[in-house]
């Protein structure tokens, strides 16, 4: 194993940087420099499992197992590398798993008075891959680039996603059906979602009352439905204007769920991202 450290400086901010990171549809983006189809599994808080994997035509998955060992908003991330999935087959012990594994990849974003940021990235990799890896970051930095260019011109959605066991009909009517609304629409154990109403047709709205269990804070969030596709699709506009889309797509462990919203701008990415995405883990177990 040899340690490569490469770095890039960008006009943006370690939050804008973070965002590259932990958002999939920008990762799936700049990651197409090593190959294309790449993405993640899992979440990025410190403590986490993580896959980096491609799919085939089956949905069977390939690539690393690994583990989120440090997760510093918007500083810093550590990723250990602990095994190999091949062909859907989880492997830590081949000679081939030992060429890459135990091995550390490290991303640290730090900002400059001029307003810039430096993307520094330290990766433990086999010696004869060097040459391989040094190209293909220098890609990946080119087209973090280009997708902060086309972020700054273009409306900025937020991506989530979650696996499920469920098929896309059980999450279906967890999705659109009021009594089993209440029973996850919620991002902390302090709060709950008392009452929940649903006109589900396009043009139609939503009504569900985001409650805390003390009593002290409730509001009514909603909307209008916009598209409709049964056990496929949802989108909607929120009261205050923010468009949402959910999407439901079968695969061999269940469904996935993909999910793109607007974020307000009162609070970060990161926060919003943190609150939806429990709202969205709720849904999918």
């Amino acid at each position: 194993m040899i340690r490569l450290e490469l770095e890039r400086r960008f006009n943006t901010t370690p939050e804008n940087l973070w965002e590259m990171i932990v958002d999939p549809d920008h990762y799936r983006f700049w990651t197409s420099a090593f190959s294309p189809g790449s993405q993640f599994i899992g979440d990025w808080s410190a403590g986490s499992g993580i896959r980096f994997v491609m799919e085939d035509e089956s949905g069977i998955e390939s690539g690393m197992i690994s583990e989120v060992v440090v997760s510093e908003w918007p500083n810093h991330i550590s990723i250990k590398h602990l095994g190999l999935v091949m062909n859907g087959i989880e492997d830590y012990e081949s000679e081939e798993v030992k060429l890459w594994t135990p091995a550390f990849e490290n991303y640290t974003f730090v900002s400059h008075e001029s307003g810039q940021c430096v993307f520094k990235m330290v990766q433990d990799i086999p010696e004869f891959y060097e040459t391989e890896f040094r190209d293909n970051w220098n890609k990946a930095f080119d087209l973090i680039e280009e997708r902060l260019s086309l972020w700054s011109s273009s409306p900025v959605f937020i991506t989530l996603e979650a696996r499920s066991k469920h098929s896309p009909a059980t999450l279906w009517t967890k999705l659109t059906q009021p009594e089993l609304v209440k029973t996850w629409n919620f991002a902390s154990e302090d709060w709950h979602c008392p009452n929940a109403k649903n006109d589900l047709r396009v043009g139609g709205e939503f009504h569900y009352e985001m409650a805390a269990k003390d009593g002290s804070m409730s509001f009514d969030f909603w909307g209008t439905y916009t598209k409709i596709e049964e056990n496929k699709r949802l989108e909607f506009t929120l009261g205050d204007g923010r468009k949402v889309s959910i999407e439901l797509f079968e695969k061999p462990h269940g469904t996935l769920v993909v999910e793109r919203f607007e974020p307000e701008h009162e609070n970060s990415h990161h926060l919003q991202r943190q609150g939806w995405q429990a709202i969205l883990n709720n849904l999918v177990n």
